[in-house]
């Protein structure tokens, strides 16, 4: 490749704007203002860098349409799985573009067509016309089009990092040529795009088909050749799909549209109009970026808005080894007089090093301990014990594994002395798999800052600078390139002993600050009673896990699969002829050509079938049922019966999620690999997942205690509404006494619909539905949407003063808190912008509903593990879902511990009126619920 060549950068706009959103996303940017800015942020940083790296000739930037492509008209699904952009970055676009328009770059957008289209188009064209090209997007399926003169870069993990993708490095890390990633595509699909591929088979099996026989086309000419007969039938049954699929996957190089090169030239940009901008946006880090890359404009850029200037951020403290004691313990002695020191404290931190993220496979590495500011020590260990033979030789010189056991485990099990931990689950696990009980957890300084401000970044590196100004030691010093966990026993002793050394050091640090703030800002209660207290029950429930019957979910599959084919078959029937389903386009014809059913919104093609347009096409005919109950089906097979054995730990045979405190705002709890929050309660179908969730053990069973309607009785419990409460209090169906003040009837003459409808507005109340969305949800008319909301308020007058107080609040403090204290902040609630003021408003008024919710839980977890440890019990608490805790019961224990369950659920929380807990017992959470 000849050095000499013009280069070309063009840039996927929404990719980088969207890395920055959520790089940003647990503490999003905004100015003092409130005007929200981690996308732009995260663009401006992430175009920089690529300016830096490429120094382009030529440089452009393509956008997506808003319009649907041609992708969505002929696959219905087609990136159907894509949340919708979030509120608070739409506003940002605007932003982006006015900043790309001040540094003169030419902008290309065109509708009905995605920005990878315009980028293939483009490099196409400047490769043929002789320039070295750069696209700029994360998409795989662009290796498509690498080539000699065409490169892709994709950003990294953080917005000011890039990587360089040619053709050597796809056939390193592919394992074929770049145009044969269209072919992979067909075959795995994309779940990013819901591409389908082709079921069953994954990249193992696709990699040597394609290998073999280079081109889709070539693999179903070949069939007979494939060795596995069962791979050859995945093809069979997929074929329409895989051909589908390599057509979504292609990208379209002939876009219509006009390239004029010399407007792309790269160019200095509007300094004073750039300026404003970062003025406005409050941005300070830029200028002097713009400054080295645009050096002959220099002098351009000397009066400098006060609100940008550089921060004096080059006074951030690094490690200095003058200025702090950190000791290297190795050897015996040293470690029992380290022992001696920590027993006599009333409070140390400690920090473990291990070579792995999961606290099943990890092994020790060492363990840093700290009692003051500036001092620390590191136990370096050798994860072997004594009479086990040492399978690292550079690690003969560090303390045994079973010696630093002996002589630690004492000191972590010490109920006086106070333990404090930066993110201490995984602390508290990997000792427990030694089989060291950390006793006294006092503090967590990643939770500690999660009260503070749910919003913020947690992590110590982030923690650090904001409020020690001190930036620590990066993992990636020690640990090479990538985050590669296993290497920590390469690193020299030394080495990791600084570095964990000054992890302790700065959690000591930042305990004492944010100790204070939580003080000083009434936040104590709630970490000190609820997120410190639950670490340790949160860890025992990951431990234990829950125990899943493949079997039942192998049979449950084939009834499903069962279902899908009887569903084709009627579907079939009713169009009168075969054809694919899943593909939108034979579907359009089938409904609105064959079978004349009225028309839905208009697309490029035909007319929508999406969710939405099925539901309003319901009762035209048979046919739709049919299709929905299809997709429903579907998506149950493949999202849980398929997918949950994969996740079974082999050691343990059960199920280990992992449960996140600090992802929600609002306080609830998330839990991920796999995510049991979003298993399916509401279809009879769905609810059968649960079936396959069973005790351990022939002598326990499964008990669920699941709070009734605990948000409807904490708004009660805040509006004071008399009605509502009066309702609770003699145990009415608080429904049907909705529907019957709403439709003005007597309670006894309410009927199923109305109380349906009811329900809804009960629920959607919390979550700001207005008459509009309860008629898309209803199906009825805005008018009569409008009416029942009316009655609503006029029948319970304080749950509407609720709505109007907790937004004045908030208006007033900036904030929305939970009867607890636990608060969520809400800087754009004053927005003069509207779509923004609103979302918040609902935040507002939802937050001290589901946030007081997500505390009594939470309390009740705690109170019902301390009981549980108090008495010793086999019982476990095995789940958290939503309102419902599920415990692997003993036969023998369960009598008593379903009313000492139900009894500390109900009280965890004190409300004006009764908390109800239903409690269900069965051999699976199926039968139990």
């Amino acid at each position: 490749m000849k050095e000499n060549k013009k280069k070309f950068v063009i840039i996927d706009a929404m990719a980088l704007a969207y890395k920055g959103y959520y790089a940003f996303i647990s503490r999003p940017l905004m100015t003092s203002k409130g005007e929200p800015t981690s996308a732009v942020y995260g663009f401006v940083s992430q175009l920089l860098k690529i300016i830096e790296d490429t120094k382009p000739d030529y440089i452009a930037v393509a956008f997506d349409s808003k319009e649907k492509t041609f992708r969505h008209e002929k696959y219905e699904n087609y990136k159907s799985s894509r949340e919708e952009m979030p509120e608070d970055m739409i506003q940002q676009l605007n932003r982006i573009k006015e900043i790309i328009e001040a540094f003169r770059i030419p902008i290309y957008i065109l509708p009905g067509y995605e920005a990878d289209d315009l980028i293939g188009t483009a490099v196409k064209k400047a490769a043929k016309e002789g320039f070295l090209c750069y696209a700029i997007t994360p998409d795989k399926d662009f290796i498509q089009l690498v080539s000699e003169n065409i490169k892709l870069i994709k950003p990294g993990k953080t917005t000011d990092e890039i990587i360089t993708i040619d053709e050597e490095k796809v056939r390193e890390e592919y394992g074929f040529e770049p145009k044969q990633m269209i072919d992979f595509l067909a075959l795995v699909g994309d779940s990013s795009d819901d591409i389908p591929g082709v079921a069953g088979i994954g990249p193992k099996t696709a990699l040597p088909l394609i290998q073999k026989f280079k081109t889709l086309e070539n693999i179903y000419k070949n069939l007979d050749k494939i060795d596995k007969q069962s791979i050859a039938n995945k093809l069979i049954e997929s074929k329409e799909n895989a051909f589908l699929s390599k057509e979504l996957a292609t990208i379209n190089t002939n876009v219509p549209f006009e390239i004029n090169f010399e407007e792309a030239k790269f160019q200095k940009p509007d300094l004073e109009k750039l300026l404003k901008i970062f003025g406005e946006l409050e941005f300070k880090t830029f200028v002097s970026r713009i400054k080295k890359i645009f050096s002959d404009e220099v002098s351009e850029i000397q009066t400098i808005p006060a609100e940008i200037k550089p921060s004096t951020n080059e006074n951030i403290q690094v490690y200095d080894k003058t200025k702090v004691k950190y000791h290297l313990i190795t050897s015996e002695d040293d470690a029992k007089k380290l022992a001696n020191t920590l027993s006599s404290s009333d409070l140390f931190v400690f920090d473990t090093e291990t070579d792995s993220l999961n606290t099943f496979e990890a092994n020790l590495a060492g363990c840093s301990f700290a009692t003051k500011p500036k001092e620390a020590w590191f136990v370096a260990i050798n994860p072997h014990k004594e009479t086990g033979g040492l399978f690292y030789a550079n690690l003969s010189e560090r303390l045994p594994v079973d010696r630093f056991i002996k002589i630690f485990k004492p000191i972590f099990e010490n109920k006086k002395i106070k333990k404090v931990c930066q993110n201490g689950k995984y602390d508290i696990g990997i000792l427990r798999k030694y089989g060291i009980n950390v006793e006294n957890f006092y503090f967590d300084t990643m939770l500690a800052s999660y009260v503070i401000d749910p919003d913020q970044k947690h992590g110590m590196d982030e923690l650090s600078e904001k409020y020690l100004n001190y930036k620590p030691i990066p993992l990636l010093e020690l640990i090479g390139s990538k985050k590669t966990p296993e290497k920590i026993f390469e690193v020299e002793a030394e080495r990791l002993a600084e570095y964990s050394c000054e992890d302790a050091d700065i959690t000591f640090r930042l305990y004492k600050i944010l100790d204070e703030i939580l003080k000083k800002e009434g936040l104590d209660k709630v970490a000190y009673e609820i997120e410190f207290p639950l670490v340790p029950v949160l860890e025992d429930m990951e431990r234990t896990g829950v125990k899943i019957d493949t079997k039942i979910l192998q049979d449950f599959s084939k009834d499903l699969q069962i279902l899908l084919d009887n569903y084709s078959n009627e579907i079939y029937r009713l169009a009168g002829e075969k054809f694919n389903i899943n593909s939108t386009q034979q579907l359009q014809k089938i409904l609105f050509e064959k079978l004349k059913l009225p028309e839905t919104s208009k697309t490029k093609t035909g007319f929508s079938t999406d969710a939405r347009a099925l539901e309003s096409l319901k009762g035209t005919h048979p046919i739709i049922d049919i299709i929905m109950d299809y997709r429903q089906v579907s998506k149950l097979k493949s999202t849980y019966t398929d997918a949950l054995p994969d996740l079974i730990n082999p050691q343990t045979g059960r199920i280990h999620t992992t449960y996140n405190q600090t992802a929600a705002s609002t306080g609830r709890l998330s839990s991920n690999d796999p995510n049991l929050q979003n298993i399916p309660i509401r279809s009879e179908l769905g609810k059968e997942i649960r079936r396959a969730f069973i005790p351990h053990d022939k002598n326990f069973v499964i008990l669920s205690a699941d709070y009734s309607q605990i948000e409807l009785r904490i708004m009660a419990s805040i509006c004071g509404d008399e009605t509502l409460i009066s309702a609770f209090k003699n145990g009415e169906d608080i429904h049907r006494r909705t529907a019957a003040l709403v439709f003005k009837v007597n309670p006894e003459e309410v009927t199923p619909d109305m109380r349906r409808k009811a329900k809804e507005v009960n629920f959607g109340i919390l979550y700001g539905l207005g008459p509009f969305g309860l008629k898309t949800r209803l199906g009825i008319s805005q008018s009569h949407a409008k009416e029942i909301f009316e009655n609503y308020f006029n029948s319970f007058k304080k749950v509407k003063q609720f709505m109007e107080d907790s937004i004045r609040k908030a208006q007033q403090k900036g904030y929305a808190e939970t009867l607890m204290g636990r608060r969520r902040y809400l800087r754009n609630i004053n927005s003069k912008n509207k779509v923004v003021r609103q979302f918040e408003e609902r935040v507002a008024i939802n937050m001290p509903v589901q946030g007081t919710a997500a505390d009594m839980i939470k309390l009740a977890m705690i109170k019902i593990y301390n009981e549980l440890k108090k008495r010793k019990a086999q019982t476990k608490m095995i789940l958290q879902v939503h309102d419902e805790l599920v415990f692997d019961a003993h036969k023998n224990e369960v009598d008593e511990l379903k009313f000492v369950i139900k009894d500390l659920m109900e009280n965890a929380l004190p409300l004006n009126i009764p908390v109800v807990v239903d409690i269900g017992i069965g051999d699976n959470w199926l039968d139990a619920h």
